[in-house]
């Protein structure tokens, strides 16, 4: 026996194999729904499920085979995906308006917490900004504190980011989720999660300072960095390499949609103010919507 987390977030079940099938074939059900058997303690897509992978038209998952030294790595995400942007924010927007205060509410915390931790590091940068833009005097020295307080203030930022997006992801996936989540980027991960936004962040930075597109190409291919740490507990190279590889495979796709979440919140910020921290939430969990489409059958490492 089987339940399962509908569309509309609610669950649904028990339910025979039989069944599930049956709603498989209905388009009820795909590859990314959230089940649980009985035996089961937490949910797993459902293309996990290797009895469904007949109905759901994928291949049944070869045996992992250990590499021979000096071969290819096994474990390589070789799968692609079909990433539907549309359907993300559809689908996100159903979350948000079942759960819209919680989410609202965490979501205005946190981007509260770190507008409030940017305007303290702005008071090291802005005396150097001005000089910069009033003055046009531009020294080695007011290069090196803008530099420095920017990579110094980035790990504050992944931190907080890394639970709101465990938040999202546990929502998403029908699990319970409160505002504890939201602050669990301080928990077993925040040496990875420090070290990844040091690494990304000089190496983004050094990307714009060479050519604008190295830096853009950078900052696309590692968007998913941050949830593949907090998500998988994996180290920050290792979520870089995958996020990277992942994206790859549909690079302009990926970023047509953080240009779709830049509108959105740009559309909340002219609408009304206050409609950023909804426009944003329903952004937020759509990227994380495309996260469980990206990576939902990938290994949890890369090699």
């Amino acid at each position: 026996m089987y339940f399962i987390i509908g569309g509309d977030q609610k669950e649904y079940g028990p339910i025979t194999a039989d069944e599930l099938r049956k709603w498989i074939a209905e388009g009820r059900l795909n590859a990314q729904s959230r089940v649980k058997a009985e035996s089961d303690a937490e949910w797993r897509p459902l293309a996990a499920f290797p009895e469904f992978a007949d109905a759901l038209g994928v291949p049944t998952p070869a045996p992992i085979i250990p590499p021979r030294l000096g071969a290819p790595s096994a474990g390589r995400p070789e799968h692609d995906y079909e990433l539907d942007i549309g359907d993300c924010i559809s689908r996100s927007w159903e979350l948000v308006k079942t759960h819209f205060w919680p989410v609202v509410g965490i979501t205005t915390l946190i981007m509260l917490i770190v507008v409030a931790v940017n305007q303290f590091f702005g008071l090291f940068t802005r005396p150097a900004i001005n000089s910069i833009i009033l003055q046009h005097q531009i020294s080695p020295g007011q290069i090196l504190v803008l530099v420095l307080v920017t990579v110094a203030s980035g790990p504050i930022y992944t931190i907080f980011m890394a639970g709101l997006f465990r938040y999202y992801l546990k929502l998403i996936r029908g699990e319970s989720a409160g505002v504890g989540d939201a602050f669990s980027g301080f928990g077993s991960s925040i040496g990875q999660l420090v070290l990844l936004s040091l690494v990304l962040n000089v190496l983004t930075l050094i990307g714009y300072l060479l050519c604008l597109v190295p830096g853009i190409y950078l900052a696309v291919a590692w968007f998913f960095s941050i949830p593949l740490v907090i998500d998988r507990q994996m180290n920050f190279w290792e979520a870089m390499e995958l996020s990277r590889k992942m994206v790859n495979k549909h690079w302009f796709l990926v970023f047509a949609f953080l240009l779709v979440y830049g509108l959105l919140s740009m559309a909340g910020l002219i609408a009304c103010c206050v409609g950023i921290f909804v426009t944003l939430a329903i952004g937020l969990v759509a990227l994380m919507y495309a996260y469980e489409t990206i990576f939902s059958s990938t290994d949890a490492k890369a090699h």
